[in-house]
C-alpha cells in the first residue's frame, strides 16, 4: 500500500474513533457501537477500537460482544495498559476474579516493574479471599454521594471511605472523595485519588474532567491542557470546559510562545491551519492555530472569522455572533463575517 493510503486510512479510522468516541459520551451506545465497527472494518488490527466497541456494548448490556471485542483487543496487545484494566474491571463485574487475575499476571510478566499493576493484583487477591464486597461498596458510594447532596460532607467523606474499605477497585468512590479534596482546597490529595479513580475507569468522561480541573487549580498548566485536550475530543459539546480550556491555552501562550519578530504573514499562516483544523473536526487544535493568529494580528477580520466558525461549531451562537460583530466594526466589507451574521440572525446553524 502506498504511503499516502496508508496515512489516509489511519485518519479515516480515528475519525470514526473520534465520533464513536463523542457518541459513546452523550449516552448514544448503539451509535458509537456502529462507529467503532466502522473503525474495526478500515483497521482490522486497532486495539483502540476494539477496547472502545467493548465499552458500548457493555454499556447496552451485550456482554458476549463486549467479552468479545475486549479479548480480541487484548490479543492484538496484551500490554496495552488500558486494556488489561478494562478486562479487570469486566472481568471484576463478572464475578470472574480469577480471569480478572490472570490477566494481570500475564501483563505482570512481560511488565514486571509496574507497581500499580501488581498492587491492583494483591488487591484484587485479598478481596477474592474476603468474598464478593462489591455491593456493600456501591450501598456505601450511593449512600455518600446522597450525603455529599445534602451538605454533610464528614458523613459523605467517611462512606466513600468506607467504599473503598469494601472494593478497593471501586474508580467511583475516589473520584468523590478527590471531588471533596479539591472544594475542601486540598489539591494534592485529590489529584492523587483522581489519578487512581482514572486508572481504575479511563473511559469515564466525569473523572476525566474533575482531573483536569484539578492540575489547573494545581498551576500544572501543561498538564491542564492535554486533560481538558482529551476530555473535549470526547465530550466536544461541553461549553464550559471549552472556556477553561481556552484560558488555559492563553496562559500558556503567555509564557511559553512569543510572536515577536514573527511577520503579519505567519498570522496568514496560522490562520489557514485553523481553518483546515476545523474543517477536519479538530476544534481542539484549530482553537490553538487561531489564538497564535490574533496574537500576531489581533485586528483581523479573516482571524475573528474564524474564530467565529470555531464558537459556532459548538454550539455557542451568542459568542459567534459578538465575534462577527467586532470583526465587521473592523470592516463593514467583509462578505463572509456579514454572511455568517445573517444566518445567525436567522436562526439557522453557522
Amino acid at each position: 500500500m502506498a504511503l499516502w493510503e496508508k496515512g489516509f486510512e489511519e485518519r479515516f479510522d480515528q475519525n470514526w474513533i473520534a465520533k464513536g468516541e463523542e457518541a459513546l459520551g452523550e449516552g448514544h451506545h448503539a451509535e458509537a457501537a456502529n462507529y467503532f465497527t466502522r473503525a474495526i472494518e478500515t483497521d482490522p488490527f486497532s486495539v483502540r477500537a476494539y477496547l472502545r466497541l467493548s465499552g458500548a456494548c457493555w454499556a447496552m448490556g451485550k456482554t458476549e460482544e463486549c467479552l468479545n471485542a475486549l479479548l480480541k483487543a487484548l490479543e492484538l496487545d496484551p500490554g496495552d495498559r488500558e486494556t488489561v484494566l478494562e478486562c479487570v474491571r469486566v472481568f471484576s463485574a463478572l464475578g470472574k476474579e480469577e480471569f480478572a487475575k490472570e490477566v494481570l499476571e500475564t501483563y505482570l510478566g512481560r511488565n514486571p516493574y509496574d507497581a500499580e499493576i501488581r498492587s491492583r493484583l494483591e488487591l484484587l487477591s485479598k478481596r477474592a479471599e474476603r468474598g464478593d464486597a462489591s455491593g456493600a461498596a456501591e450501598f456505601f458510594n450511593k449512600h455518600g454521594e446522597l450525603q455529599f447532596e445534602r451538605g454533610n460532607i464528614g458523613h459523605a467523606t467517611a462512606c466513600f471511605e468506607m467504599a473503598i474499605g469494601e472494593d478497593p477497585l471501586m474508580g467511583e468512590a475516589y473520584n468523590n472523595l478527590g471531588v471533596i479534596e479539591l472544594e475542601s482546597g486540598k489539591i494534592t490529595e485529590a489529584l492523587k485519588n483522581f489519578h487512581k479513580a482514572l486508572e481504575l475507569k479511563p473511559e469515564d468522561g466525569e473523572i476525566l474532567s474533575n482531573s483536569a480541573r484539578g492540575l489547573a487549580l494545581a498551576d500544572q498548566v501543561d498538564l491542564a491542557i492535554d486533560a481538558y485536550r482529551e476530555y473535549l475530543r470526547r465530550f466536544p459539546k461541553d461549553f464550559n470546559a471549552w472556556e477553561e480550556f481556552e484560558s488555559l491555552i492563553r496562559k500558556s501562550v503567555g509564557f511559553a510562545w512569543r510572536p515577536e519578530g514573527l511577520s503579519n504573514g505567519v498570522a496568514g499562516i496560522y490562520r489557514h491551519a485553523a481553518e483546515e483544523l476545523w474543517r477536519a473536526g479538530d476544534l481542539t487544535g484549530a482553537s490553538e492555530a487561531v489564538e497564535r493568529a490574533l496574537r500576531l494580528e489581533p485586528d483581523s477580520p479573516d482571524s475573528l472569522y474564524v474564530l467565529a466558525c470555531l464558537h459556532s461549531s459548538i454550539g455557542q451562537k451568542e459568542e459567534a455572533r459578538k465575534v462577527l460583530e467586532a470583526a465587521l466594526a473592523l470592516d463593514p466589507a467583509h462578505a463572509s463575517c456579514s454572511q455568517m451574521l445573517q444566518t445567525l440572525d436567522g436562526g439557522q446553524a453557522g
